[in-house]
């Protein structure tokens, strides 16, 4: 009996991961750029023995991946909120961390006038260094990244390139992860270099792709099975407690 009660523990526990995968989802939905959390999915594991198979089962779960997926792209009439249609990413710098991927384009620029997105990341040009951006009247970001100012004292129509946005698309044919700080990044924690083939739009944010409405309903279906295996657990103690009273010799 003891064995389909641990089959009933292991799939709580990853019911209980899923659960709180959805919770992470939920808390981001209003996170711009943010790419949802896959829940595990389920699977079965036969064990080994010397002299055979052993006819213990337990649900696995396969490595949590995020979906890649484009949210809608929001029209915010600011210069320094980009998005990206389509494939690509921003590679930023992570206050702390190595170089990660993002897809955050709600950019601001900092008390030392570097360009970074609301959490503090750095921007990286294609050059893999930071975006100095010097005090400037107006601001404009192409399609392809590259960063114009009008400066102070420049008279009307005068631009000056300060810098190109890197990106990238060449995650096709690389496995791509979150890393525990929330970034993503290849399975060896690097990123790959700068393309520029991604299509950059000014003055719009991509949200989130966390959907709530589904987060709520795997929500109450997962707490639903989650009270299935306890009382398939309570049930196969009663059956083991009927079974070892049926075997007890009388006196």
């Amino acid at each position: 009996m003891d064995k389909s009660i641990y089959t009933a523990l292991n799939s709580m526990q990853i019911l209980r991961s899923n659960q709180s995968v959805s919770a992470q989802n939920l808390s981001n939905t209003n996170v711009p750029g943010f790419k949802k959390d896959i829940q595990a999915n389920f699977g079965s594991l036969y064990l080994d023995r010397e002299k055979g198979i052993d006819p213990r089962v337990f649900a696995l779960s396969d490595v949590g991946a995020f979906d890649s997926s484009q949210g809608a792209l929001n029209p915010t009439e600011r210069p320094l909120d980009v998005g990206i249609d389509g494939d690509g990413y921003f590679i930023v710098k992570p206050k702390s961390g190595k170089l990660a991927l993002s897809r955050r384009g709600d950019f601001k620029i900092d008390q030392n006038r570097i360009l970074t997105d609301n959490t503090g990341a750095q921007i990286y040009n294609v050059d893999l260094e930071p975006i100095e951006i010097p005090e400037f009247q107006n601001i404009s970001i192409s399609k392809d990244g590259i960063i114009s100012i009008q400066a102070l004292n420049a008279p009307p129509g005068q631009e000056i390139n300060v810098g190109q946005i890197a990106t990238t698309r060449g995650t096709q044919n690389v496995k791509l992860a979150k890393s525990i700080d929330g970034y993503i990044r290849t399975d060896d924690g690097k990123i790959p270099e700068p393309d520029q083939l991604s299509t950059i739009i000014s003055g719009f944010l991509e949200s989130s792709n966390v959907k709530s409405v589904d987060q709520l309903v795997n929500n109450i279906e997962q707490s639903r099975a989650y009270e299935i295996n306890v009382k398939f657990i309570t049930t196969a103690k009663e059956l083991d407690e009927a079974g070892a009273s049926l075997m007890r010799i009388p006196n």
